[in-house]
């Protein structure tokens, strides 16, 4: 198993992700509300506040959990992000990692994938 996260700077994008990854088989995810280091940072010290602005015009992203147990779906899953987000690898598109899950407790056995 495997924990997939992903950043999304644009939250109107989740919705479309959350499609994507039902039309791949992946019927469960988390999402929170997330904020970027720079624009917190920006609120409490100033002079980090004319850095909040260089990372795009978004304050708030989304957060977006899925545990995963399928190779394909993982692969399936960082496609469906880029292919909403564009390529990763640009600014201000998202950040996506993946952890490995030792145990998984309190989820249905069929609700991860």
């Amino acid at each position: 198993m495997r924990l997939l996260m992903a950043v999304i700077d644009d939250p109107s994008k989740v919705v479309h992700i959350l499609e994507g990854f039902f039309e791949i088989g992946i019927t469960g995810a988390t999402i929170i509300d997330s904020i970027g280091m720079a624009h917190l940072a920006a609120d409490h010290i100033p002079v980090f506040s004319h850095f909040a602005t260089l990372g795009g015009s978004e304050r708030y992203n989304k957060t977006i959990f899925a545990v995963l147990n399928k190779d394909e779906h993982l692969e399936g899953a960082i496609e469906v992000i880029e292919h909403i987000v564009g390529d990763l690898t640009k600014p201000n598109t998202g950040v996506v990692f993946v952890i490995p899950v030792e145990k998984c407790i309190g989820l249905k056995k069929d609700s991860y994938i």
